[in-house]
């Protein structure tokens, strides 16, 4: 008895609607990393970043309007022409924050836990009391800190009272690459104690 074996070849790639929910997905995902992690980004790569970032969102918000304006990507249905517009002209600035926030902090701070050598870093730092519901009451700011996201670091209340008002010196201690330095652990210099 002859059997007749048929050979199907099945596909077993993602539809590109996935993928790009795939993408969407892990950039918020790397987009929240990147706001909560503790990298300061060099000025190097702030400026280098920016610029990728820049030329990704051109090319992705042009590929973007491109496709919706042949028709071969939707908006929304039953959605008002009033909405689709303002949802269309605010595209490249979220484009972009998500593109600069993964770019700048995210892979930027992996790479450098990964490929990073120990650094120390001694830096002033003042004390500072916050106002926000959502975010820490007492923190630590100085100026090695302005390109980091949050431009803070969170301290108890304890460590907050202890502290003189007046800058203090703090060692950081991290990893650092060339493309910036994440800060593991944050201690109160023996110099400082004295004053």
């Amino acid at each position: 008895m002859k059997s007749a074996v048929r050979h199907v070849e099945q596909d077993n790639s993602m539809p590109p609607e996935e993928v790009a929910l795939f993408f969407i997905m892990a950039s918020m995902g790397l987009s929240v990393y990147g706001a909560l992690t503790s990298f300061v980004p060099s000025t190097f790569w702030l400026r280098w970043g920016t610029y990728l970032s820049v030329t990704a969102t051109l090319l992705l918000t042009t590929y973007l309007y491109w496709g919706f304006g042949t028709g071969r990507m939707k908006t929304q249905e039953g959605a008002s022409k009033l909405k689709k517009v303002l949802a269309l002209s605010f595209l490249p600035i979220v484009i972009f924050g998500a593109i600069w926030m993964v770019t700048v902090h995210a892979l930027a701070d992996f790479y450098t836990l990964a490929f990073g050598s120990q650094n120390s870093e001694s830096v002033l730092l003042v004390k500072e009391r916050g106002g926000g519901r959502y975010t820490c009451q007492y923190r630590l700011k100085g100026q090695s800190l302005e390109s980091a996201i949050p431009n803070y670091i969170c301290i108890s209340d304890s460590a907050y009272e202890a502290l003189p008002s007046y800058p203090t010196t703090f060692l950081l201690d991290g990893k650092i690459s060339i493309l910036g330095f994440h800060i593991g652990d944050v201690y109160r210099s023996l110099k400082s104690a004295g004053n």
